[in-house]
């Protein structure tokens, strides 16, 4: 791994290190790989212009923030022009892995969505998503206890 004087690995390799997970965040986000892809890209290209993060910044952290910024920004973007259109979504690692939780996020209003995944799968504190997002830290906690109540049902199914 190269990894600069400031103790941050370079942007090559940090793109090789975390581009295939935020692909798959953004895609849980989004509902379409494609555009996971797009928005990841977007991303890196962001991290391009900031690099070399502080020492003390986490790379996997600010990636995530980043890309679920860009993501949430498009998709309000695409909306107030008319253009929020239905994609068939090309989410198969998803779908395979297991087809009913994927419908059930999807069914998710997407800051709840982002809100879920920067909270269980990346370990934020609401504080931080609730800054991450823009939004008050007690629409975070509503967020995430609706959107655990819709994905209760789905997910005790599996276990049983």
């Amino acid at each position: 791994m190269v990894v600069l004087a400031t103790g941050v690995p370079s942007l090559d390799e940090a793109f090789r290190l975390h581009q295939p997970w935020l692909v798959q965040r953004l895609a849980l986000v989004v509902g379409d790989a494609e555009e996971a892809r797009d928005l990841a890209q977007q991303t890196f290209v962001r991290a391009a212009e900031k690099w070399p993060l502080p020492p003390e910044q986490d790379v996997p952290r600010w990636l995530a923030v980043v890309g679920l910024r860009l993501a949430l920004n498009e998709r309000r973007r695409r909306r107030l022009w008319g253009f929020l259109s239905v994609r068939e979504t090309d989410a198969t690692w998803a779908i395979q892995t297991n087809p009913d939780l994927w419908r059930a996020l999807m069914s998710l209003e997407p800051r709840a969505r982002a809100a879920l995944v920067l909270t269980v799968l990346d370990g934020y504190t609401q504080d931080e998503v609730a800054t991450a997002l823009g939004v008050a830290r007690g629409t975070v906690a509503s967020w995430i206890s609706r959107s655990r109540d819709r994905l209760r049902p789905v997910l005790e199914d599996k276990v049983r």
